[in-house]
């Protein structure tokens, strides 16, 4: 733990390694590496986080397993000025994407190293550009080979929108409601 209070004029640099790591979605971070910097400005905390790991998932088409370089790098300034919670409705600016608010006097830059990597990681991941997917009607992993699914049992999402728009087509929809 960081105690923001207490940060050395020349700020702090922690620096540390994890085996593994969980992230969402049952992705797993394999030999972390990272450091932290934190730096106090005017009542404000400079963050600087940078890391590497192995970043194992699984493909969005296919589900095959994956092991992906990782790279972390992400600057920004911790505030506890009230100001930055959102009351009511406003439109974000640039500025305010680069500030974070510290609700607590400190920070747990083990929990800080998680959620950047977490906000760097692939949102849908392949294992290739040509990935085939998987057979909707059977599973088989199209990569691999065809099924011996009917073809009009497999069918492409067009031909399912093109079903859908034709079945909609006649219902008519109150605008008053």
């Amino acid at each position: 733990m960081i105690d923001l209070h207490k940060l050395p004029a020349e700020g702090l640099r922690l620096n540390g390694t994890t085996s593994e790591v969980a992230l969402e979605g049952g992705v797993v971070l394999r030999d972390l590496a990272w450091s932290v910097f934190a730096l106090a400005s005017d009542g404000d905390v400079f963050l600087e986080v940078k890391g590497q790991a192995v970043w194992q998932g699984a493909c969005s088409r296919c589900l095959a397993p994956l092991d992906r370089p990782l790279a972390v790098e992400s600057q920004f300034l911790g505030s506890k000025d009230p100001e930055l919670v959102g009351r009511g409705s406003h439109t974000l600016g640039t500025q305010d994407l680069d500030v974070v608010f510290l609700p607590e006097d400190s920070l747990d830059e083990a929990e800080l190293v998680r959620e950047q990597f977490e906000l760097q990681s692939p949102m849908h991941p392949l294992c290739s550009d040509a990935c085939k997917g998987l057979c909707p009607a059977c599973g088989k992993n199209w990569n691999k080979g065809p099924c011996q699914c009917q073809p009009e049992a497999v069918q492409a999402p067009s031909a399912l929108n093109k079903a859908l728009t034709k079945a909609l087509a006649g219902i008519k929809l109150d605008p008053e409601s």
